[in-house]
């Protein structure tokens, strides 16, 4: 077994201390980033009930999202929502935005290339309310 002198374990904690010493040197790390809650415009709001086709509207943006929310189900337990997005320029599938079932809301997002779009909706038995909004910084 290798014998580990006085002189190399002071060499080890000098240069432990060093590092240390480096590191609270009295100056300040640099604080992390604070993280700004993304602010989002409205651009489209549709409502309704029962399916529809609805007017496209333009995203200059990557990510967008969709807020939907859904309502007045009737017959109980019966209520579907399934919203997609659609180009507008070619009328392509791009995206299922929703499919769910019963009374709710939430957020959903969708990821494409800035364009024109649109929204198919496919519902029964609740009103529903769609909100595509943008972020307003990339």
């Amino acid at each position: 077994m290798p014998r580990v002198g006085m002189r190399t374990r002071g060499w080890a904690a000098a240069g432990l201390v060093a590092c240390l010493a480096g590191c609270a040197d009295g100056r300040s790390m640099p604080a992390p980033p604070v993280s700004r809650p993304q602010v989002w415009r409205e651009v489209a709001r549709f409502s309704g009930r029962g399916n529809a086709q609805l007017d496209t509207f333009p995203i200059e943006r990557f990510t967008w999202r969709v807020r939907w929310a859904t309502a007045n189900e009737q017959p109980a337990g019966r209520g579907q929502l399934v919203v997609t997005a659609h180009s507008g320029d070619s009328g392509r599938l791009l995206a299922e935005v929703v499919d769910t079932v019963g009374v709710g809301q939430d957020v959903a997002y969708v990821t494409e290339l800035p364009h024109r779009y649109y929204l198919v909706v496919q519902s029964s038995g609740v009103d529903w309310t769609l909100v595509a909004e943008e972020p307003t910084e990339p």
